[in-house]
């Protein structure tokens, strides 16, 4: 798609996504995009799920 990897993490309503030029890696392809989701990445993904649950919390309230 356009040259790029797309990374789709889902958790519930919630989603987030990243694109990875193919032309940003040195050849090593799909491989070499599994190299960059790495623990400490997916850790990351994992906390902002969390602040991303909160904010529509917060918003849904405010809205009550």
């Amino acid at each position: 798609m356009n040259q790029k990897f797309i990374v789709k993490f889902e958790q519930g309503p919630y989603e987030q996504s990243y694109k990875i030029s193919e032309l940003d890696l040195t050849g090593g392809g799909v491989n070499e995009v599994f190299q960059i989701i790495d623990e400490a990445f997916i850790n990351t993904v994992v906390e902002r799920f969390k602040l991303m649950r909160t904010d529509f919390i917060n918003a849904y309230q405010r809205q009550q």
